[in-house]
């Protein structure tokens, strides 16, 4: 075999595991290494992975979990008050998300999650989850009515818990309703791509990245099978100053 023939092969070879790493894990990259030097990853998830055992999640090489918290104005998911209070109890970073609507009103949202989730400063910062589903996933709503919403939203909250929220977004969604609006937010992209580190559609950087919908982890006995895997843009040391 020649040399470029075999440079070739081990550049796929090493591809290869970079992007096994990045689905299932190589533990050599994330938190096992006792440092602040380390990749940083966690996950998110809701009453889909059913009764969790924090313990035995958080000693799995992340460093960070956001609980479902609401959805709308009025639905609050079943395991987030249990989920909430088990997870403070571990070293891992913790924050909570809320699933925004299209049919009520961004202020009578963000009370729904403001009634749920407790202020704090030792925990991240809120998330809003800007998806399109069911009708608006063939008929999104025009730009100008989900801005309306998504900044009653947002506003609420800022001056709640004195804290910007992170917009959680795809690269659709992102295009839509995001684009050059909301510099001024940390952005947290979907991409399952596996393609890594990544860069936001106009050019800008990610604060989150969630890489695959298909992780595995143990401590969790709910329907779901997989949790969602995330990496944070820096070291864990950049992470605790950017958030801490």
């Amino acid at each position: 075999m020649s040399k470029r023939k075999l440079i070739l092969l081990f550049a796929g070879i090493g591809a290869l595991i970079l992007i096994a790493c990045l689905i299932y894990g190589c533990t050599n990259l994330y938190n096992n290494d006792n440092g602040k030097n380390h990749y940083v990853r966690g996950v998110d998830l809701s009453a889909y992975q059913g009764v969790i055992d924090w313990k035995t999640l958080a000693e799995q090489n992340i460093d960070f979990a956001y609980i479902k918290a609401t959805e709308g104005n009025d639905y609050v998911d079943t395991q987030f008050k249990t989920n909430w209070e088990a997870s403070q109890k571990t070293d891992l970073k913790v924050g909570a998300y809320h699933f925004l609507d299209y049919d009520t009103t961004g202020k009578d949202q963000a009370n729904n999650f403001i009634a749920n989730v407790p202020a704090s400063k030792d925990n991240l910062p809120p998330v809003v989850d800007l998806e399109l589903y069911g009708q608006y996933d063939e008929n999104p709503l025009p730009k100008e009515q989900a801005k309306v919403i998504l900044n009653e939203f947002l506003k609420a909250l800022e001056d709640h818990y004195g804290v910007k929220p992170i917009i959680y977004t795809s690269q659709r969604v992102f295009n839509l309703y995001i684009g050059t609006d909301y510099t001024d937010y940390k952005i947290w992209i979907v991409d399952l791509d596996n393609s890594w580190p990544k860069t936001l559609p106009n050019g800008g950087s990610f604060t989150f990245w969630q890489y695959t919908q298909r992780g595995i982890l143990d401590g969790y006995d709910g329907n779901e099978t997989f949790i969602d895997f995330d990496l944070y843009k820096g070291t864990y040391a950049e992470f605790l100053d950017e958030f801490f």
